[in-house]
């Protein structure tokens, strides 16, 4: 499915869901297992508590990602802070929900710079593809190509 951005006060918000045939514990630790991160997010430290600290070191671009837990409820919600040099800090919400062939994936990253929003929702939108594929047991690399047709989609969308 494709991401979706909502004009807020003071941002945007980019939305994604996903249903997923696979359970909420086998996508739970995909979210939070650092071993199973890097397979298709980034290299991951977790303290996976409330107040903890997160930091998130992407392959494909060498950019990190620092942020604090904000939220933790084990198998349903996860939330953090989101720092980078691209983004000042935002925030990023996945919530799961129990369907009967597998889960709802919803994903959230509220933002207070509209910039480079096709390069945002290309992003998670191309990572939200390599979790279901490495959910489904292949491990492959960052498809760059695959970026920029959904970067250059989201930007014609967004007119930009």
């Amino acid at each position: 499915m494709d991401g979706t951005v909502q004009q807020v006060e003071g941002g945007s918000v980019v939305r994604f869901e996903r249903h997923l045939p696979y359970t909420i514990d086998d996508v739970w630790a995909s979210l939070t297992e650092p071993k199973k991160l890097v397979e298709w997010l980034a290299a991951a430290e977790i303290e996976l508590t409330e107040g903890g600290r997160i930091q998130l070191t992407f392959a494909n671009t060498g950019d990190v990602m620092n942020g604090k837990m904000i939220q933790v409820q084990a198998h349903r919600i996860l939330a953090y802070t989101w720092n980078s040099e691209d983004a000042n800090e935002s925030l990023v919400r996945w919530e799961l929900t129990p369907e009967a062939d597998g889960c709802l994936l919803v994903l959230t990253h509220a933002i207070r710079v509209p910039e480079r929003l096709s390069y945002m929702l290309a992003g998670w939108h191309v990572h939200l593809d390599l979790l279901e594929e490495t959910l489904a047991g292949e491990v492959k690399g960052w498809p760059w190509s695959h970026w920029e047709s959904m970067r250059e989609k989201y930007a014609k969308q967004l007119g930009e």
